[in-house]
Formats: C-alpha cells, sequence, structure tokens
C-alpha cells in the first residue's frame, strides 16, 4: 500500500492528510483486510497454502484502484467521495442510497472497513462464478464492467498487480495459527498455476454481482 500509493500526497480537499496520519490509517485499512481475507468461516478466492494472502493482495490491490486508498473516500467525507455518486468506501461497491445483500447501508460501509471489505469479496466472488467461461485474468470484469468480457484492461489490471506482489512469507495456516483465539486453517486444496504465473487459482464460486 505504502509503495502504490503514498500517503500524505493528496491535493484534494477532504483527502488531505499528514504522512503520519497517513500510515497510521493504511495500518487499519490492512488490519481490516486481513481480518476478512483471514476469516475461517469465509472462502478465499484462490486456493494453495497462500491463498488467504492472494485474497488479501486483491482486496487491496481492489481498493487501490478503486479509491487510490483516500482519506475522503475511506471515511465518506465530501462530494468527490463517491465516484459516480452511488458508490462507497475503498472498494466503491455501488449500493446508492439502498443497501447491499447483507443488509448494509453507505454509512455502514464507510463506518466499518470490515464490512467494506467483507461486501467487496462477496462481489468479487459474485464476479468470478459469472465469468468463469473467462481466462483467470478477466473473472474480475463484472465487477469492474458489470458484465463478463475478454481483455479486460480493468480486471487485468487489478488482478495482475494482485498475483505479481512479493510471495507471503507465511501459509494461511501458519498465519491463523499465530491469531489469538483462532483455530488453526484446514489445509486448502491444491490448484494449477493461472495463465499469470502466479501461485493460486480462481475459485468459481458465487453468483454475479455489479460494482463500479
Amino acid at each position: 500500500m505504502m509503495t502504490w500509493a503514498p500517503p500524505g500526497k493528496s491535493f484534494i480537499k477532504d483527502a488531505v492528510e499528514t504522512p503520519e496520519e497517513g500510515r497510521a490509517r493504511y495500518h487499519e485499512i490492512a488490519r481490516a483486510a486481513a481480518k476478512v481475507a483471514y476469516d475461517p468461516a469465509l472462502k478465499p478466492l484462490f486456493g494453495g497454502p497462500r491463498g488467504r494472502a492472494e485474497t488479501m493482495a486483491l482486496l487491496l490491490s481492489i481498493a487501490y484502484f478503486e479509491s487510490g486508498y483516500r482519506r475522503d473516500v475511506d471515511l465518506g467525507i465530501g462530494k468527490l467521495a463517491r465516484g459516480s455518486g452511488l458508490d462507497s468506501c475503498l472498494l466503491q461497491v455501488r449500493v446508492g442510497a439502498g443497501k447491499t445483500r447483507e443488509g448494509w447501508s453507505h454509512a455502514d460501509l464507510v463506518g466499518d472497513r470490515e464490512k467494506c471489505f467483507r461486501a467487496g469479496l462477496a462481489l468479487i466472488k459474485g464476479s468470478f462464478g459469472a465469468c468463469r467461461k473467462q481466462e483467470p485474468r478477466d473473472r474480475l470484469s463484472a465487477y469492474t464492467r458489470g458484465r463478463c468480457i475478454d481483455n479486460d484492461k480493468h480486471s487485468r489490471a487489478r488482478i495482475g498487480r494482485a498475483l505479481n506482489v512479493p510471495r507471503a512469507p507465511m501459509t494461511d495456516a501458519a498465519v491463523l495459527a499465530a491469531m489469538p483465539g483462532r483455530d488453526p486453517l484446514p489445509a486448502a486444496p491444491p490448484s494449477a498455476p493461472p495463465a499469470t504465473g502466479a501461485a493460486g487459482t480462481v475459485a468459481p464460486v458465487g453468483t454475479a454481482g455489479n460494482d463500479s
């Protein structure tokens, strides 16, 4: 996150913050993404021993492209925070004045980053499931474009950035075992490398969901 969007450099009025304030906020964003990605009750997007780490990387990659981790978008402050006017939180979940499938409103999503990532993860799974006939790099196109298409530059940019980060130093099982109050994670099934050559494959689960 620090490399992709160094904090404290925005000139947008409601996004202005010091680098120190930005780093502290980034820490909380990463904490929320990790809580969702490493929740044993949720199936990760990718298989293999580091599928949850790759899931977290994709959540943060999408957040980067959708919001740049900007303070105003993160906290729902100002007229530029909602993209098209219907989108909410770091993942720009399209909720409008209504609620997500989980029953969360715009206020819920910007008030609780974990809810933002949970709602986003459900939409990502829906996109992967709806676009399972596309090659792995295009399976986010229902999320980015509202429909499944080939050669979607938006899907490929988000997935490519996530899967090209250095490999996580710990397996998912080791991370879960180290978390207080959590049971060890059952071993994930092995998976063949996707077309990009990165570890893990897209899990075609869920139903379609739209987003910005």
